[in-house]
């Protein structure tokens, strides 16, 4: 209610203000302030109807208070305020709906409500035309121009400076603060109003009645041009009231007018003044909003490209785009590693710096280009080829091609599959192997079984046909437990154990070299391990024996093979690291990087010993789920040495393994 309080008080100074403006004869007022305020007052109250209903109703016998107390006749009091009431409730109720966010922000929704304030107060003249009438007057039709063009200038102008001014102060409140003022537009300002008031004082200050009136237009146009909308609007508001000042004394250029044209003229100016700056203001308003949206709108294009850029850029699929005359437009930093950074840069026609072939080998026409068809309107997926630069690099790739909408280009992706082509080879030869190794015990199985099954073999050949079905038995046991090592030394639950590394490989040593029918060569073992390790103990034996097996296996076979087992710490960061070192056939210095990948085997090695290419693959697993690693080099003189990295105390350990107490001896397994 204190709302309903503060526009009722504002609305009494209002009419009371409009009572005091009377220009001529007919005994209405030059302006008409109330119609405006009970505008706005209506308006704030239609958020709920009985608001709406508590605003209209104090109207009546506040307006026709005032009329009453200033002179008017009680009937036409009555018209006075109920034309009010019926004119505010018809603008309220369009304005709602042709400005239905009820603001004043743009050229269209000031003459939105300028057009229902002419409509609006057409309906509220009808009503006090109909007042005149049943006062007896000679032309009530008469009073209908002076309510109408009274009115609906002071509902345009005061309605759109309040609604206005109301929208900005909510926005303060909610924390949106327009951007300081700099001195220099202070001083433009302070020079504005100083301007406005020599012009207004000189034009309509004058004893003569001059035809110099449009002398203001510049400064209305000043003030439309430079400030915001609220501000501007209030100047030409508080120039009106000089200009109604002035003209009530009789001074200025419409003093010698008839008393009824001067009043008609003098509203007409004011209007015109006041649309001009509020025209003005709210098309710069409007003005500035958009270049603040273009901005905001090209800063957004900026970061969504620079994403999209960011995105494309880390995938690991090459992405390029090419325009109709296939020049480059776009290209991701995988696309410009795999096909060259001299294959075209942005802006440039796409040339070949490289061989491309089909993977039967077949040279690729360029008809058959997936770039090429997609700029004649065709897709292509997953079409693979074969690119061979000049550096001798050959990268596979798998290719994707689809046209743009509108002919504008084309899309291409490709996916480097070189690895996955590297490591569908090695897995071939795994199944070679696999199937190979197993075939042959299987076929000694059967040559074996077969002997065994005659009655008259001697007791003495009978013994070693057993001992050789035991050798295939224990060849096919090992190949599938590699198998099911490697698949379990990663994702088995590990629990640590504290291990001594010496005890450990003298144990394999001593199985290794006592199995019968293993016909390995003779070969010296020297251990020197006193630093313990940290580690599951059904692992760490599986990583020495694939380690000390192979060292064994490539080693030397004229009797002058070594393995060396030592153990040192490295002193950045305490873990023990686990030597391996032979002095055998070594490993090919373009193999030392690939050795520890799955099913691959080094060429030198598949002359002197048979393997599934697995065994390094399990150490390499191994050592990192114990959060460390296993590096390999040549040594001079021949052979090469592992290295293992392994927790050499307990708080070393990755999370979630737990430490368990070890066992009075590890149990060493037969390969």
């Amino acid at each position: 209610m204190a709302v309903h309080a503060v526009f009722a008080a504002i609305l009494v100074a209002a009419a009371v203000v409009g009572r005091f403006t009377t220009f001529e004869s007919s005994n209405f007022a030059l302006v008409w302030p109330a119609a405006g305020i009970t505008f706005l007052w209506a308006l704030w109250a239609s958020r709920t109807r009985r608001d709406l209903a508590v605003a209209l109703a104090a109207t009546l016998p506040l307006l026709t208070a005032v009329n009453v107390a200033t002179g008017l006749n009680p009937l036409l009091a009555v018209a006075v305020a109920a034309g009010t009431i019926v004119q505010t409730a018809v603008a309220v109720y369009f304005f709602r709906r042709l400005v239905p966010s009820a603001a004043v922000r743009t050229v269209g929704d000031y003459l939105r409500l300028g057009l229902v304030a002419l409509g609006a107060c057409s309906v509220g003249a009808l009503v006090i035309v109909l007042g005149v009438a049943l006062d007896g007057g000679p032309d009530p039709f008469a009073a209908f121009i002076p309510w109408l063009v009274r009115h609906a200038v002071s509902l345009t102008a005061i309605g759109a400076l309040g609604i206005v001014a109301a929208a900005s102060i909510a926005a303060r409140a909610r924390g949106e603060r327009p951007p300081p003022t700099s001195g220099a537009r202070r001083a433009e300002y302070a020079l504005l109003i100083l301007v406005s008031v020599l012009v207004y004082v000189v034009t309509f200050g004058a004893g003569s009645a001059l035809p110099i009136a449009y002398t203001t237009i510049p400064a209305h146009m000043w003030a439309g041009l430079r400030l915001r909308p609220g501000w501007a609007m209030l100047h030409a508001l508080v120039s009106g009231a000089i200009l109604v000042l002035f003209t009530l004394a009789g001074l200025g250029p419409f003093q010698d007018l008839a008393p009824g044209t001067g009043a008609y003229v003098a509203q007409s100016f004011m209007f015109i003044t006041f649309s001009l700056s509020a025209v003005l203001a709210l098309s710069m308003d409007e003005r500035r909003r958009l270049i603040a949206s273009l901005y905001r709108a090209t800063d957004e294009a900026k970061a969504s490209a620079e994403l999209r850029d960011l995105v494309i850029g880390r995938m690991n699929d090459g992405v390029l785009v090419a325009g109709p005359d296939r020049r480059l437009i776009f290209q991701n930093a995988a696309s410009e590693r795999w096909l060259g950074s001299g294959t075209a840069r942005p802006g440039e026609v796409w040339r070949r710096d490289y061989e491309v072939t089909r993977p039967d080998g077949q040279r690729l026409e360029e008809a058959d280009n997936p770039l090429t068809l997609a700029l004649q309107g065709e897709a292509t997926e997953r079409m693979d080829l074969d690119l061979a630069h000049r550096s001798g690099e050959l990268v596979h790739l798998s290719v994707d091609a689809m046209p743009l909408p509108g002919g504008r280009g084309a899309l291409v992706v490709l996916r480097n599959v070189t690895d996955e082509r590297t490591h569908q080879r090695d897995l071939g030869r795994f199944a070679s192997v696999v199937a190979h190794d197993l075939l042959t015990p299987l076929t000694v199985f059967d040559g074996w079984l077969e002997m065994l099954e005659d009655p008259d073999l001697p007791a003495s050949e009978r013994q070693a046909s057993i001992v050789r079905l035991q050798q295939a038995s224990l060849r096919m046991r090992n190949l599938i437990r590699n198998l099911l090592t490697y698949s379990l030394a990663k994702e088995e639950r590990l629990t640590a154990s504290r291990i001594d590394v010496g005890r450990v490989v003298e144990g394999i040593i001593d199985l290794r070299t006592a199995l019968p029918g293993t016909r390995l060569p003779d070969m010296r073992f020297d251990v020197r391990a006193p630093h313990p390790v940290y580690a599951d103990e059904r692992l760490f034996l599986q990583l020495m024996e694939n380690l000390v097996g192979n060292a064994m296996k490539y080693g030397r076979t004229d009797g002058s093979g070594e393995v060396v087992v030592s153990t040192s710490m490295d002193p950045s960061s305490g873990r023990t690291e686990v030597h391996v070192r032979d002095n055998g056939i070594g490993i090919p210095g373009t193999d030392l990087e690939r050795v520890f990948e799955e099913f691959h085997r080094s060429e030198n090695g598949l002359k002197q010993a048979t393997g599934t290419g697995l065994g390094l693959a399990i150490c390499r697993r191994i050592a990192e789920s114990h959060g460390g690693w296993i590096r390999v080099r040549n040594v001079e003189g021949g052979g090469a040495e592992f290295t293992v990295s392994l927790p050499g105390v307990p708080d070393q350990l990755p999370e979630g393994v737990p430490l368990v107490a070890a066992a009075e001896s590890p149990r060493v397994r037969t390969p």
